[in-house]
């Protein structure tokens, strides 16, 4: 059974700056990322439990996990996410270039 899965405000925002940035680069970059991000939503979807648990598991009250993906040229990008009854919910999508969240990241002072 899947679950569904849906992008927050911020992951939606993350995900369109990713992509124009890759875009202004290579377009067939650009769809390759995106398929990429595709995939491992549906992974998601499928088997949520089985990704590791996120390190910014301790600025909230979700017990987040990471889904890695990669693009051609071996960047890695990781999805974070939460598992709330039969949705996913991812909260942001970070590249390897950006720091891990804070607690400000999740309004947590």
């Amino acid at each position: 059974m899947s679950l569904r899965v849906r992008l927050t405000a911020e992951a939606l925002r993350n995900q369109n700056e990713f992509a124009d940035w890759i875009m202004q680069r290579s377009v067939d970059g650009a769809l390759a990322w995106l398929d990429a991000l595709e995939r491992i939503l549906g992974q998601i979807s499928t088997s949520p439990l089985s990704f590791p648990k996120a390190a910014e598991v301790e600025f909230s009250h979700r017990e987040l996990r990471n889904a890695f993906f990669g693009t051609r040229k071996g960047r890695v990008f990781r999805a974070i996410f939460y598992v709330d009854g039969d949705c996913v919910i991812v909260t942001h999508l970070r590249s390897p270039d950006q720091r891990p969240l804070s607690a400000e990241d999740f309004g947590v002072t």
